[in-house]
């Protein structure tokens, strides 16, 4: 099972930020983890004083922020946020990325759910400045909701995508894609993508043919083995497909509606600036999906003890 005990949801009072917060208010809550409310401000900013005097921000405020319907979605436990453990914390500064990622290691966060568009930066997006910065240098995983997605991120939910390249570090995601699709009572979607050989015309020969289905189907079979090591329950679609992986990835996204994510980044212990990958960046910076980012030499959500899912016979 996922191990969270707390959860930074940092905020600057934007509609993305407030896109996030039923996420994190629902991760916290289904885990009984304090959920930890941060405001980066300072006297430069043109909202300074009414962030001051909106924060800390009452219950009722952030009731409206959890948009609960009328009538809960099947399948969907809403938190009650009179229950729910949180901490409000309001800092002065003119470096929003670097307080939240200090934030995160000083309070030993195990999650940090944020929006990737805010006020602030209105000529670009904020994944390009400060979300960026925190999915990179966070001590733990992250999960993204983008603000101007052409869909709202759902609220229960049903299917969580997987794409995978057989690292150790993709496995990892496979791993946490598991226990965040039990959480949710979801199914789990496996997607490789098949990138085909292409040779500069420098080289002087042209590649030889690539035999499409037989690969494919070779890759069908390690994601059905995949499938029933590491994850075992029978809510699993698998999928391999040719063409430019972040490119297949958001067109999956977009054709199978998928409304979660799972994504692992490519780092090396001890460099300052976590390494993404291009693949990561992409979809991170282009699915209408939440996306939660495992960081193989980071801390993981999975808790060590975890048995192995048993082997589904066939």
């Amino acid at each position: 099972m996922l191990s969270i005990q707390r959860v930074l949801f940092p905020t600057d009072f934007s509609d993305g930020s407030k896109r996030a917060f039923p996420q994190a208010a629902y991760l916290a809550d289904w885990h009984d983890a304090n959920l930890h409310i941060l405001n980066v401000t300072g006297r430069h900013y043109h909202d300074h004083e009414e962030a001051r005097a909106n924060f800390p921000i009452p219950v009722d405020a952030l009731t409206e922020w959890l948009q609960h319907p009328e009538k809960s979605i099947t399948g969907a436990n809403w938190p009650d946020l009179e229950t729910l453990s949180i901490t409000q914390e309001q800092v002065e500064s003119a470096e929003p990325a670097e307080q939240i990622v200090a934030y995160a290691e000083d309070k030993a966060v195990d999650l940090v759910v944020m929006g990737t568009h805010g006020r602030r930066g209105v000529d670009r997006m904020l994944f390009g400045s400060v979300a960026e910065e925190v999915v990179r240098k966070a001590p733990c995983p992250t999960l993204t909701v983008r603000n101007n997605a052409d869909r709202a991120p759902s609220k229960a939910v049903r299917r969580v995508l997987a794409p995978i390249d057989f690292s150790d570090a993709s496995k990892v995601a496979v791993q946490h894609a598991k226990e965040i699709a039990l959480t949710y009572g979801a199914e789990v979607d496996l997607l490789h993508v098949v990138e085909e050989p292409v040779y500069p015309s420098a080289y002087g020969y042209e590649a030889a043919a690539f035999p499409t289905a037989e690969v494919l189907e070779n890759v069908e079979a390690q994601l059905a083995d995949l499938a029933r090591e590491k994850i075992g329950y029978e809510h699993i679609m698998i999928e391999a497909r040719t063409g430019e992986p972040s490119r297949e990835i958001l067109d999956y996204i977009d054709n199978n509606e998928v409304d979660l994510t799972v994504i692992a980044t490519h780092g090396r212990t001890g460099l300052d600036r976590m390494l993404m990958g291009s693949v990561a960046e992409r979809v991170l910076r282009q699915s209408p999906t939440p996306v939660f980012v495992a960081k193989p030499d980071r801390t993981s959500l999975v808790s060590p003890d975890a048995p192995e899912a048993p082997a589904v016979q066939n």
